[in-house]
C-alpha cells in the first residue's frame, strides 16, 4: 500500500540556559527602546565556550530520541542544516552518528547543508525527497537545524541568539507538508556572509539584507499563491478567519516566518497584505474596465483574492504604488501596513514567536522554533485541520515558501514536548507557564549581566579555533541532559560529555 502524508512526526527545541535582557543591553548601549521596541525583542540566549554547534546538536537529537523513544534502527536519513562551521571538512552529522552506534545502524544518508539561515529548510526538502524515493524503504528521516549567532559589532549584537530544532519525519504525519507546493526564489547577493574563516563573525549589510528578505518574501508568496490556486487552494494570507471550519480548511490560517528579530516579522505580515491588496485592486480594475461601474462591488465579488475587507480598505491608497517599493524603505508605509494587519498578526503569527522573542535569532532553526512555538501556544482544537504558511530565508540569497497541514485526525500531543510544567500540574493553570518547556524558558534559565555577557563573548572570540584547550565548566549554563565540550586535544579533536544535572 502506498504511504503518503509525509511530514513532521515529532520535533524538539533546544535553547541555551544563559540569557541577557535586551533592556539591560539597551541601558548599557544608551539606546533605550531600540531593542525592546524597535526590534521587539525581550531577551537574548547565548552559549558559553562550553557549548558549540556539535554539542547543541547532540543535545537536541538525544532529547528527541529519548522523548519519543525513537528506534534508531528505523532511521535511514539524517541531515544537519547549519552555518556555524567549526570544521571545514568533517560534518556535524558524522559526529551525531555516535548516537547510532549502540543501535548498530550505520546505513544513514545525509551530511551537512550550508547557506546562511536556509540550510535547515534545504535539509528538510532533501529529507522529504528521500522519504518519497525508493531509497527510503519504509524508514524515517531526521533533520537538525542549529546555529550559534554571534556578532562582533555592537549594533548587530541584539539580533544574535542560539538554538537548535530536531525534526523526525515520516509518513502519516500529524504535520503534513503540502506536496508540490514549494515556491523557491534564489539570487546572488552580498547582504550577509562569513568570508573570514578564522572568525565566527559575519559581514553584514543590515538594511540591504532586510530589502533582500522582503524581495524574496514577496516573490515566494506570489509563486506560492499561483501553485496553491492550481491545486484548488486559497493561498491568500489575509483571507477572513474561518470560524466554522470544515474538516480541512483550504486557506492559509497561520504563518511562521523566518525571524531575525520579531519586528521584522510584523513588518513582513504587512508586506504580504499589501501584495494581496494590490492583486485584488488589479483584478477589480480589470472587472471595472470590462463594464462594472461599482469598484467596491468588484472588490467584494473577487473570490480568487478574498482579502479581509478591513485590510483592503486600510491599504487601498497604496495599491497603485510601485511594486519595487521594497528597494526604498518607507517607514510610513510600514507603519500603515502594521496597523492594518494588527489583529491578523496577533491571532495568526504572534503565537509562533515565543522563542524568537525570548531567545533571539537561531538562524537555520529560527523558522522551525516558530512552528514549535505555534503548536505549544495555540489550543489544539484551533490547530486541527488548519494550514500553516512557512517562509524560509537565508542570506546570499536562498528562500522558500511552503505550507503544512495540521491533520484533523492525528494526535498532536507528541509532536512537541507537551509535558506539563510542575508549576501548573494539577492546577488547571492555562497561563504562560503551562508546559515544561515554558518553565525552562521563563523560570529556569540563568540571567547574566551585560558585563558577564560581554566577557563570555570575548572568551568565545579568543578561544575560536583553539587547540589543546579545556573550557571552563559552568554548570549554571547547562540544562540537565545537555552535552558540552569537555576538551580539544592537540590535534583539534573535540570530545564531549553529558551534564546529568540534579
Amino acid at each position: 500500500m502506498e504511504t503518503t502524508d509525509f511530514g513532521i512526526i515529532a520535533m524538539e527545541v533546544f535553547f541555551p540556559r544563559y540569557f541577557v535582557s535586551q533592556h539591560d543591553l539597551e541601558v548599557a548601549d544608551e539606546c533605550i527602546g531600540k531593542y525592546t521596541q524597535g526590534l521587539s525583542q525581550t531577551s537574548l540566549g547565548f552559549c558559553s565556550i562550553q557549548e558549540d554547534i556539535n554539542s547543541i546538536c547532540l543535545t537536541v537529537v538525544s532529547n528527541l530520541i529519548k522523548r519519543v523513544n525513537i528506534d534508531l534502527r528505523k532511521v535511514g536519513f539524517l541531515e544537519v542544516g547549519t552555518e556555524t562551521v567549526i570544521d571545514k571538512s568533517k560534518s556535524t552529522k558524522t559526529l551525531l552518528m555516535e548516537l547510532f552506534e549502540t543501535a548498530g545502524n550505520f546505513d544513514v544518508e545525509g551530511v551537512d547543508v550550508k547557506n546562511a539561515c536556509f540550510g535547515g529548510t534545504s535539509a528538510l526538502f532533501s529529507a522529504l525527497n528521500w522519504l518519497e524515493s525508493s531509497s527510503c524503504n519504509g524508514r524515517l528521516a531526521l533533520v537538525v537545524a542549529a546555529d550559534i549567532a554571534v556578532y562582533g559589532n555592537k549594533a548587530a549584537r541584539p539580533t544574535g541568539g542560539a538554538g537548535a530544532v530536531a525534526l523526525l519525519l515520516g509518513p502519516n504525519a500529524p504535520l503534513v507538508v503540502d506536496p508540490g507546493l514549494r515556491a523557491i526564489y534564489m539570487k546572488h547577493r552580498y547582504d550577509f556572509y562569513k568570508p573570514n574563516l578564522s572568525s565566527e563573525y559575519p559581514v553584514v549589510d543590515g538594511q540591504f539584507s532586510m530589502q533582500c528578505y522582503r524581495e524574496a518574501l514577496e516573490a515566494c508568496y506570489k509563486l506560492y499563491k499561483q501553485k496553491a490556486a492550481s491545486k484548488g487552494l486559497n493561498g491568500t494570507v489575509t483571507s477572513p478567519w474561518c470560524e466554522n471550519l470544515p474538516k480541512v480548511n483550504n486557506s492559509v490560517d497561520y504563518m511562521c516566518l523566518h525571524s531575525p528579530f520579531t519586528r521584522l516579522v510584523q513588518k513582513a505580515v504587512g508586506w504580504l497584505a499589501l501584495v494581496d491588496v494590490r492583486m485584488v485592486c488589479s483584478e477589480a480594475g480589470k472587472i471595472t474596465s470590462n463594464g462594472s461601474d461599482n469598484h467596491q462591488t468588484s472588490l467584494k465579488s473577487n473570490h480568487l483574492n478574498s482579502v479581509d475587507p478591513d485590510i483592503c480598505t486600510a491599504l487601498k491608497d497604496y495599491s497603485a504604488t510601485d511594486e519595487k517599493q521594497c528597494d526604498i524603505p518607507d517607514r510610513q508605509l510600514d507603519a500603515t501596513c502594521i496597523k492594518a494587519t494588527e489583529s491578523l498578526y496577533k491571532r495568526r503569527v504572534d503565537p509562533g514567536l515565543m522563542f524568537a522573542r525570548n531567545v533571539g535569532n537561531m538562524y537555520t532553526a529560527s523558522l522551525y522554533s516558530c512552528l514549535a512555538s505555534l503548536i505549544l501556544n495555540v489550543p489544539k482544537a484551533e490547530l486541527l485541520g488548519r494550514r500553516i504558511l512557512m517562509y524560509s530565508y537565508g542570506s546570499g540569497m536562498a528562500s522558500a515558501m511552503f505550507s503544512i497541514l495540521v491533520h484533523p485526525d492525528r494526535e498532536l500531543s507528541s509532536v512537541v514536548d507537551c509535558s506539563l510544567s510542575s508549576l501548573s500540574e494539577g492546577t488547571g493553570d492555562s497561563s504562560q507557564i503551562k508546559y515544561a518547556v515554558h518553565q525552562r524558558l521563563f523560570k529556569e534559565r540563568t540571567q547574566v549581566s551585560v558585563l558577564d555577557f560581554e566577557h563570555m563573548l570575548e572568551e568565545r572570540r579568543i578561544s575560536h579555533n583553539s587547540v589543546s584547550f579545556e573550557p571552563l565548566f559552568r554548570p549554571d549554563g547547562l540544562f540537565p541532559d545537555s552535552y558540552y565540550l569537555k576538551r580539544v586535544d592537540d590535534r583539534y579533536r573535540r570530545f564531549y560529555d553529558k551534564f546529568p544535572g540534579v
